[in-house]
């Protein structure tokens, strides 16, 4: 193919990009055919503020040099706006290292560019393509919508306007209006399993049943739909019930295994950092994090992304970051009809709140609990009253030197009967207590 093209004619009447789009918008240009087709179409779009990216992995030699090349010609005849990065390989490259070389160069070009997303040249073929490959390797509903028209990728915003129309179509729009295109060797080779299903299985398929690329794409779609329902299930109930680290056992408990697991992933993910984590849960990951609702308390799983599952008494926790909870402070109004319940409110002599301070725990920390004669470290009372560990360092104390009078959402200790005779106080502690017993 020559590397000096001609300005491209008119697009195709039959294929046009009508998707809603961003419109400071990256190209994903690598110079194969259906990249080019992309960049050709959106060059239609007089509302958009285009710039290419090209990313030269290295590691095809001279051949990825001549692709880095013909892009470079190209948009400067096209007079389109060029980002070239170029990775440096390491001794044994993959697949996942050239994805995540790719995306992070994505987002240092949106950070360049000012850009709202990246534009990639994904088409229906490659969804029925992606839909079988998730398939062969068991992938769960999210995996078998395969690719979605506009999502979030590593951190990187990415729409794929050219979902609705295939390969050949793409071809087509590129012979009629006379623009080359380069041609990847590697994507011949059949020891990649995608290539396997381009060039043998799918052929193959289309020849058993006609169409069956188009209606597995069609499938694909009616699949997200699905997908993204059940998404907004697990957002509400971790809206709902969520911390940060913790969800409640008893909420869990009471979902469907389907939300359930689809809950603890999403949570996973938040947790773990998002665009930092390259892919989601795999299902025996998900499984041992689910086996822990059920699990007895202190039972753990180790999980990527430098966490790992705790059961506790009340809570199922990720463990591996600071514990982030919202401040719990308390109240007071002068007078008290009741004495309280210890747990939410209590009633003290104002005298004796004047001598306390509020804190959390400390070395040698002592209660006497509401109505009995010993007194227990406060280690042990967090035992007995099924505190979960991880919340241990973090529940205010209402303290007179080492002895714990109140813990707040949990119990009083060694406070004085209630009595009308006195100047009371009420104390109300205000704040989400994740550790209180319901």
């Amino acid at each position: 193919m020559p590397s000096s093209p001609p300005v491209p004619s008119a697009a195709l009447p039959s294929v046009s990009i009508k998707m809603k789009l961003p419109r400071r918008l990256l190209i994903g240009l690598s110079g194969g055919a259906d990249s080019m087709a992309l960049c050709h179409l959106l060059r239609q779009r007089e509302d958009l503020d285009l710039c290419a990216v090209h990313v030269n992995h290295g590691l095809r030699g001279e051949a990825s040099d001549a692709d880095e090349a013909f892009v470079r010609d190209i948009c400067q005849r096209w007079q389109l706006p060029l980002l070239v990065y170029r990775a440096q390989p390491p001794e044994h490259p993959g697949e996942d290292w050239a994805r995540q070389a790719r995306y992070g160069f994505y987002r240092q070009a949106m950070e360049e560019r000012q850009a709202e997303a990246i534009a990639l040249a994904h088409h229906r073929d490659d969804q029925a393509e992606t839909l079988l490959l998730h398939l062969l390797r068991g992938a769960g509903l999210t995996g078998l919508s395969a690719m979605a028209a506009d999502s979030e990728v590593l951190g990187v915003r990415v729409v794929r306007p050219l979902l609705d129309y295939s390969r050949q179509e793409l071809r087509d729009i590129l012979t009629q209006a006379n623009i080359p295109w380069r041609e990847d060797a590697s994507n011949q080779d059949p020891r990649y399993l995608r290539n396997a299903l381009r060039h043998q299985l799918l052929p193959l398929m289309e020849q058993l049943a006609p169409g069956a690329t188009q209606r597995m794409a069609t499938t694909a779609s009616l699949l997200r739909e699905d997908d993204a329902a059940l998404t907004l299930s697990a957002q509400a109930f971790l809206q709902q019930h969520g911390g940060n680290s913790f969800l409640p056992l008893n909420a869990l408990r009471q979902l469907p295994a389907g939300l359930a697991n689809r809950v603890l992933r999403l949570w996973w993910l938040q947790y773990a950092g998002g665009a930092s984590v390259q892919r989601g849960l795999t299902h025996q990951q998900t499984a041992a994090l689910s086996a822990l609702v059920n699990a007895p308390a202190g039972s753990q799983c180790n999980l990527p992304g430098d966490c790992h599952g705790y059961c506790g008494w009340t809570h199922l926790h990720l463990l591996g970051k600071p514990l982030c909870l919202s401040p719990v402070t308390y109240q007071v109004t002068d007078g008290a009809a009741t004495p309280g319940d210890g747990r939410h409110q209590q009633a003290l002599p104002k005298a004796l709140l004047e001598e306390c301070t509020l804190r959390t725990r400390e070395p040698g920390d002592w209660i006497r609990p509401f109505g009995q004669r010993g007194r227990q470290s406060l280690q042990d009372y967090f035992v007995n009253k099924r505190v979960d560990a991880p919340f241990r360092d973090h529940v205010p104390l209402l303290c007179r030197g080492s002895e714990v009078l109140l813990v707040s959402g949990v119990g009083a200790g060694d406070v004085p009967p209630f009595n009308t005779t006195t100047d009371q106080v009420m104390l109300r502690w205000l704040g989400e207590m994740p550790w209180a017993q319901e």
